[in-house]
């Protein structure tokens, strides 16, 4: 027996620890050592947002470096770093301008220029959430600048995917949480 097995003995006849602990305790040790499946993997990598002019999931995980360069020079705080240290985009308190400044410092060349400023994120909106039958909000239909966002004849906020940058300033200006963004499908 160890120095180290001496100590953890005496600790542990001390303490009280119970089955719900030490189950909790072994299958969280247990799942941290547990190899990530690729396939999994690879649709969640998918599905992350990434910042504006990143490539293919494949090529940008390839590509990046990790720098975090384009997080540090984001003007609006919305790159940041997700569990693997790759750049993420989080648009939960300010939305994406369309800078570019996360381009223009991207040494690796993950992110490249655009001719047209997207960041592939897209609204989705609730409609059971969404105010439109107690009242004509239009607070995000107002507040998209590129006129993406239209209210039909009832009052419902409609997306034009084709015009929407992904900016996420709708879902900002939603009062009512109705809105959130998805990755838009490639």
């Amino acid at each position: 027996m160890t120095k180290t097995d001496n100590f953890y003995r005496e600790y542990l006849s001390h303490r009280y620890i119970s089955r719900r602990g030490l189950l909790r305790a072994l299958l969280g040790a247990a799942h941290k050592n547990v190899p990530p499946e690729t396939a999994s993997q690879a649709v969640r990598l998918a599905q992350t947002p990434r910042p504006p002019g990143a490539m293919t999931p494949e090529l940008f995980l390839h590509q990046c470096t990790r720098c975090q360069q384009c997080a540090t020079h984001c003007p609006m705080g919305v790159i940041i770093q997700d569990d693997d240290g790759y750049p993420l985009l989080a648009i939960e308190y300010a939305s994406c301008d369309g800078c570019n400044q996360c381009i223009e410092h991207c040494a690796s060349g993950a992110l490249s220029p655009q001719t047209r400023f997207d960041t592939g994120l897209r609204p989705v909106i609730d409609i059971n959430r969404c105010i439109h039958t107690h009242r004509h909000c239009g607070t995000c239909v107002s507040s998209c600048t590129i006129q993406a966002l239209a209210a039909d004849e009832h009052g419902i906020p409609v997306v034009d995917t084709s015009r929407c940058n992904g900016c996420g300033e709708c879902l900002l200006q939603c009062d009512e949480r109705a809105i959130r963004l998805a990755l838009q499908p490639v």
